[in-house]
Formats: C-alpha cells, sequence, structure tokens
C-alpha cells in the first residue's frame, strides 16, 4: 500500500458521500492500509499522514475543500 492509495480511498468515500469527516477516518486508515499512514501528535491523538493529506490535496481538485470548523472535506 502507498499514501497514493490512501488518498485514492479517501477520495472515493468523498465522491460517494459528499463530505469526508476526519473523525473515525484515522482509525479506518489505520486498520484498513496500516499504521505507517496515521502518527500520534504531541497530544497523544492519532491524525492522518501528512504525506497521505499531500498526496489527497493533489488529486481531489479543486472542488473539494477542507472544513476546518467541520473538520471534513467536502
Amino acid at each position: 500500500m502507498t499514501t497514493k492509495d490512501v488518498a485514492q480511498f479517501m477520495l472515493s468515500e468523498v465522491k460517494k458521500n459528499g463530505v469526508l469527516s476526519q473523525v473515525g477516518l484515522v482509525d479506518i486508515i489505520k486498520k484498513k492500509f496500516g499504521d505507517e499512514f496515521v502518527f500520534e501528535t504531541t497530544h497523544g491523538t492519532l491524525t492522518i499522514d501528512r504525506l497521505v493529506i499531500r498526496e489527497f490535496n493533489k488529486i481531489k481538485g479543486p472542488d473539494i475543500l477542507w472544513n476546518k470548523d467541520g473538520c471534513f472535506w467536502g
């Protein structure tokens, strides 16, 4: 598995559902793709690896935007 695989999964989910919430996504990525695609912050919470986010941002196009307040892409 690669960061491109994870980013493609994220893109297909947002296209299928209209939104992609970050809540719970980290756990799904960890379970489906492995620990190497998530990391633990200094606060002790798991988050999506920055390389995955960069790859997702490359392929998502201009119509899918990050909503910082709601913690979702849509």
